[in-house]
């Protein structure tokens, strides 16, 4: 790593930081917590978060934690005017009896218009929820049932894209993608259904082009071009013309890559186009790295971001900023050893490329590493479920993080 002076100058601040999940939730350690058995002979700290997450208009932090819940934290508007951290607590929390799959926001979230803001959920055998980030209540919920059977189908993804102007929201499950119009709630489920396989009578006259697995990762890109990337545990990705309900462009698998033998990978968890909406980022479960794809030619790995050391079974975040003209931007990461890491110019070397930049800012598992659109304020999270018989040692930190970067 470079150390010279002007790197040891660029250090973060904490300007924000939260209380603890279990101080908030107020729950005697002893006893269950909306179904989950929070005894410490077995869980040092039976509540984490899970996930961070900025709203559009910057003014809102959504999270999703390990307690099943998703909580609202407004930033203060005199962020970077204190001298000490801010304390941050939740302005509102939506709680839920089943274990969060999904989420997102609604593109257009404006604070100052408590109308938009919104955002979706999804959990096991039950509707996709549409609630409000101010109020702990439901807005609308939306149906998505096998039509053979009539059981829920639970969405692994969602994305609430605003090329499509805030009116459809997507859905990735089992080997299927579907479209939803907000404007019809209820038991019509969605307006159009794209399964990512082709039907039995197509595999047997040779059609069986498709990917199968859940799709637990999907992103739209930001171009406008309407090009859906959705990808699946079973380690491939798939690219849909219209918005993802048009036609199948290609598929490809990230199984069998020179990547893999440095930085595995166990089933992509997150697709971030870059600004310029040529390159596909694909961050995996059980993996070191983040793998870099042209989709100019589909199925084209350019390269991959190692060192992430992000060798943990649960989701872990990135985030791609965008730091001047011609689509040159940055990646940004956080490890399972409470370290934060940045990869500039990443679409321009072949290969490994190593990160340029780090700085610890948890004891814990950073699970989430996410940049305000200004550049200059990134929100982290950390905490990750410890077993007291496995790790005596550890003092695990469960916490949401601001930090404010000097400018350059």
């Amino acid at each position: 790593m470079p150390e010279d002076e002007e790197d040891i100058k660029w250090e973060p601040k904490c300007v924000a930081s939260s209380i603890t999940l279990d101080t908030i939730n107020k729950t005697p350690p002893s006893e269950p917590c909306n179904g989950i058995d929070s005894n410490l002979n077995e869980d040092i700290n039976p509540h984490h978060f899970r996930s961070a997450r900025w709203t559009p208009d910057g003014t809102t932090i959504l999270t999703e934690s390990s307690d099943y819940h998703i909580r609202s934290y407004i930033v203060p508007p005199d962020l970077l005017e204190k001298h000490s951290p801010h304390n941050l607590s939740p302005y509102s929390i939506l709680p839920s009896a089943e274990p969060i799959y999904a989420s997102a926001v609604y593109p257009f979230f404006d604070l100052q218009n408590p109308a938009t803001t919104l955002f979706l959920s999804s959990v096991r055998d039950h509707p996709i929820r549409l609630a409000s980030a101010l109020a702990p209540t439901s807005v609308a919920t939306y149906s998505l049932v096998n039509p053979t059977t009539e059981a829920f189908i639970t969405p692994h993804s969602i994305v609430y894209p605003s090329t499509l102007g805030g009116t459809h929201f997507l859905t990735g499950s089992d080997s299927l993608i579907c479209l939803f119009d907000v404007s019809r709630p209820g038991k019509d489920g969605p307006v159009s259904w794209l399964p990512t396989i082709p039907s039995k009578r197509k595999q047997i006259v040779g059609g069986g082009i498709g990917m199968k697995g859940i799709v637990s990762a999907m992103a739209v890109n930001p171009t406008g071009d309407g090009i859906l990337a959705a990808g699946t545990f079973t380690r491939q990705v798939g690219l849909y013309s219209s918005n993802g309900s048009g036609e199948l462009l290609g598929t490809f698998s990230i199984a069998k890559t020179e990547a893999n033998r440095e930085i595995g990978g166990k089933g992509v968890t997150q697709l971030v186009w870059s600004p310029c909406g040529r390159y596909l980022y694909i961050a995996e479960r059980k993996s070191d790295g983040i793998l870099v794809y042209d989709i100019r030619v589909t199925g084209q790995m350019l390269g991959f971001l190692r060192g992430r050391k992000a060798m943990s079974n649960q989701r872990m975040e990135i985030d791609v900023l965008s730091t001047g003209a011609e689509g040159i931007h940055e990646v940004w990461a956080g490890g399972t050893d409470g370290f934060m890491r940045r990869w500039t110019n990443p679409v321009y070397s072949a290969g490994g490329q190593d990160p340029d930049w780090e700085f610890k800012v948890h004891e814990d598992a950073v699970t989430s590493t996410a940049s305000h659109s200004t550049g200059s304020v990134v929100v982290t999270c950390g905490g990750q479920r410890h077993h007291s018989r496995s790790t005596p040692e550890i003092t695990p930190e469960s916490s949401l993080k601001i930090w404010s970067f000097p400018c350059s």
